[in-house]
């Protein structure tokens, strides 16, 4: 004769089940590989099962978060990890996450706001006569990073689109990130070998196809930025789809129109860069994270 559980036995046994599938090292790495980064950091505060060592010196929590992180990430998202010593496995499963979310403008500079409230890919400048800058703070630490810039409307003809330091602006920052007023008032965060790297500021000028790149040292006057020419520079008009590779293993900034390489903008880029785009008068433009282009 069967005697029937009572409800307290029927959860100590479901505890029991749950238990041993949350804490089996086959099975949290595929349920971690379903789960935000914050959730996953939340999961290992729950319980020190989690955060015991094991044989390997990592925790069950870090060694499902390595694994998961191998399982779903693809070659180029491996190499885009930051190989740094202090970082653990939940970091990368962090920074994996933002490899694989959409590009946005997530800090607008003077004169600037999203086209539509929902979608912080596309900015549009509210002033006719003042420049805007928006930047990604998608940080970008290591490996090959693509995006494609679209201009949906144009009422210019000089914009600039490329790289600068991750950080902060205020709100006395100025639009223009080539100018003592903008790094006077940005607060920017050093990272890993950009002690050695002076390039803080790299922008592609439409107008022309210059290169313009800033140490952000405090100058003399208002404008203090190199301007360069680079072989298969060229001008992009209204209608162009503008491309740029980030290769920070090489520290190249390289272009492409409309999916054609143009050439290498910039070399001895190093550190941890962001996508950033600045212009003036009535100007839409849209960021997207494209695929790597395969090698020339």
């Amino acid at each position: 004769m069967m005697v029937p559980l009572t409800r307290n036995k029927k959860l100590k046994l479901a505890i029991t089940y749950n238990e041993e599938v949350l804490f089996n090292s086959d099975t949290l790495p595929k349920i971690i590989s379903y789960l935000p980064s914050i959730d996953v950091l939340n999961l290992a505060l729950t319980s020190t099962r989690f955060s015991e060592l094991n044989n390997n010196e990592l925790s069950l929590i870090e060694e499902s978060a390595r694994i998961a992180v191998h399982d779903i990430a693809t070659e180029e998202q491996l190499a885009a990890l930051p190989r740094y010593e202090s970082e653990s496995s939940l970091a990368d499963y962090h920074y994996l996450q933002l490899l694989r979310a959409p590009l946005l403008f997530d800090q607008l500079v003077d004169n600037v706001e999203y086209v539509n409230s929902h979608d912080k890919s596309c900015i549009k400048n509210i002033w006719e006569r003042g420049w805007a800058t928006a930047l990604s703070n998608n940080i970008l630490r290591a490996g090959k990073h693509y995006a494609t810039f679209e201009v949906k409307r144009s009422a210019q003809l000089f914009m600039l689109f490329g790289v600068i330091r991750p950080g902060q602006s205020n709100q006395n920052a100025s639009g223009f990130p080539l100018e003592k007023e903008f790094f006077n008032n940005f607060s920017y965060r050093l990272g890993n070998g950009e002690s050695n790297n002076n390039v803080h500021c790299c922008m592609y000028g439409t107008k022309n196809g210059t290169c313009y790149s800033s140490d952000w040292v405090p100058p003399v006057n208002d404008w203090d930025f190199s301007n360069e020419t680079w072989e298969g520079s060229q001008l992009m008009s209204s209608s162009d789809e503008l491309g740029m590779l980030l290769d920070l293993d090489e520290g190249t900034l390289s272009i492409y129109m409309n999916g054609r390489k143009l050439g290498v903008m910039k070399r001895g880029l190093a550190g941890h860069y962001c996508w950033a785009v600045s212009f003036s008068k009535e100007t839409s433009v849209a960021i997207k994270r494209g695929t790597i282009p395969p090698s020339c």
